[in-house]
């Protein structure tokens, strides 16, 4: 009986600490953390960093996965690159929308994201997009978000490029400034 008490102390001082240094990783802004998810290269889409996706916290997570619901990464149709490298599986599965729900329940490219299945173009069709880049830089509970969206419509090529800044409150992004998909507001 002792050893299972002194077990069940143990247990919840370890989750005490892990809860505390979630919270630290989440408010210390102090320190600055980047993540080069999507690495620039002379070709179009840049190459997907999987050493640095291993490192990204749930929230990060989230935020890589808005970003691959708004643009593409060798789009199949079924499936994106980036969304299969954060483990999400294919293109609008259910744990990428669960995901987008949690951390942005009231933005409206989330929810046209959600609508859409989060479906993009297949890399190549007559339309599509795709990053050049995309960084993740989290200082405190603000997200930066560097990246170069190439998007081609029927011959003709347009640019959108970052930052976008978003700060994490109450388990929920805020967009504080966004260029990408701004049509569809905050």
């Amino acid at each position: 009986m002792l050893k299972i008490h002194m077990f069940i102390r143990l247990f919840n001082s370890l989750i005490v600490l892990l809860f505390a240094g979630s919270f630290l990783m989440w408010t210390n802004p102090g320190e600055s953390k980047t993540y080069k998810i999507i690495v620039k290269t002379k070709s179009i889409p840049g190459d997907i960093n999987s050493t640095e996706i291993k490192k990204l916290d749930e929230p990060l997570i989230a935020m890589a996965a808005f970003y691959s619901s708004m643009g593409g990464t060798m789009c199949t149709g079924e499936s994106c690159e980036l969304t299969t490298a954060l483990g999400l599986g294919k293109q609008g599965s259910d744990r990428q929308k669960e995901l987008l729900k949690k951390y942005f329940p009231d933005d409206k490219a989330a929810q046209t994201a959600i609508a859409q299945n989060c479906y993009l173009r297949p890399s190549g069709a007559s339309t599509f997009s795709d990053f050049q880049y995309l960084t993740l830089i989290k200082s405190g509970n603000t997200v930066k978000v560097y990246y170069s969206l190439m998007s081609y419509n029927h011959g003709k090529t347009n640019w959108t490029k970052g930052p976008d800044i978003y700060v994490l409150h109450d388990g929920e992004f805020k967009t504080i400034k966004r260029n990408i998909w701004d049509w569809a507001g905050k």
